[in-house]
């Protein structure tokens, strides 16, 4: 009886010097999983994030319960600990196995929304001499999680795989983004229709050409621009005219309402005539009645709640210079 009254002590003292760490070390771990749990929610298929996940709650597990490990050789029978421990384990490892939980939720005091993106696009191919060479329309919808749209085929089956596009690696910003589904759609046509124009070419020496380009559009722009074999970029407008490296860059711009209009030039080397470059511009419509459509917004009714898409109108222009 003096030996199990001095362990009780002991063990009561230990709890409560343990109990100040302990939290702290909970609320630590809190926090991770705060950052970890929505970067991993919108992890495409490239890395399985349960992989991720699964190696934060077994790191937690063992930090947690290393300080009570002990407590389990207090007790007058450890295989009847051990035996309920491993059922619990085993039982949970089946049911998450099997996928018996459901990732998302519409629950507003606890939600787990499947994020997406909508966008319905007209996309327009420029010759070099800059008519149309041919043109295309749909809704392009991109999932921000590995688990793809397979939660979403029962409550609309025509988005499903044998819709699945596939990046166009030989153009500027892929022709559409890197993972999406595309479902034909009626051409889209705001009110403010995106101009771009070639104001000037020059060559500057033997093989350097600077053109200049004037653009007017929507708040959100994204230039693309690949240059061909035998073409480099070596100077443009913009940061300073400190470049990116690679064959192809990346300009995002964003402006107010009534801003001027876009101007920017690029100067290259090219030993080619004609055909040094590949500029792609896309214009994304956010807000107002340019922001919506009449096939946008019917296929936005069909999400289930607990899906949460994000939509826009988008044009995405390709230029051959």
């Amino acid at each position: 009886m003096a030996f199990a009254g001095a362990s009780l002590l002991y063990s009561i003292l230990y709890l409560t010097g343990l109990a100040v760490p302990y939290v702290y070390i909970m609320y630590f771990i809190r926090m991770i999983f705060e950052v970890f749990t929505p970067i991993q929610g919108r992890s495409t298929e490239e890395f399985s994030p349960d992989v991720i996940m699964a190696s934060l709650v077994t790191g937690a597990t063992i930090i947690l319960s290393s300080y009570f490990i002990h407590f389990i050789y207090l007790s007058r029978s450890t295989k009847w600990i051990l035996a309920v421990l491993g059922s619990v384990f085993t039982i949970m490892f089946v049911l998450v196995s099997c996928g018996v939980f459901f990732p998302y939720s519409g629950d507003l005091s606890s939600p787990r929304p499947k994020r997406v993106f909508v966008q319905h696009i007209t996309r327009r191919f420029h010759r070099l001499d800059g008519s149309l060479q041919n043109s295309d329309s749909g809704l392009c919808i991109s999932d921000l999680d590995y688990t793809g749209m397979q939660h979403i085929t029962s409550h609309i089956p025509q988005i499903n795989d044998s819709i699945y596009t596939y990046c166009q690696d030989y153009l500027p910003y892929y022709g559409f983004p890197r993972k999406s589904w595309y479902l034909p759609a009626p051409e889209v046509s705001p009110k403010a229709p995106l101009e771009f124009k070639l104001l000037s070419r020059q060559e500057i020496r033997q093989g350097i050409i600077k053109m200049s380009f004037e653009v007017k559009g929507p708040s959100h722009m994204f230039l693309e621009l690949s240059t061909r074999a035998g073409a480099s970029l070596i100077s443009w407008s913009f940061s300073d005219g400190m470049l990116l490296h690679g064959r192809d860059n990346f300009i995002f711009y964003s402006h107010g309402l009534d801003a001027p209009t876009w101007n920017f030039w690029l100067m290259f080397w090219s030993s080619l005539d004609e055909d040094m470059i590949s500029l792609a511009i896309t214009a994304h419509y956010f807000s107002g009645s340019d922001g919506h459509s009449e096939p946008l917004d019917s296929l936005l009714k069909r999400f289930p709640d607990w899906a949460f898409p994000s939509s826009w109108i988008s044009t995405y222009h390709l230029y051959r210079f």
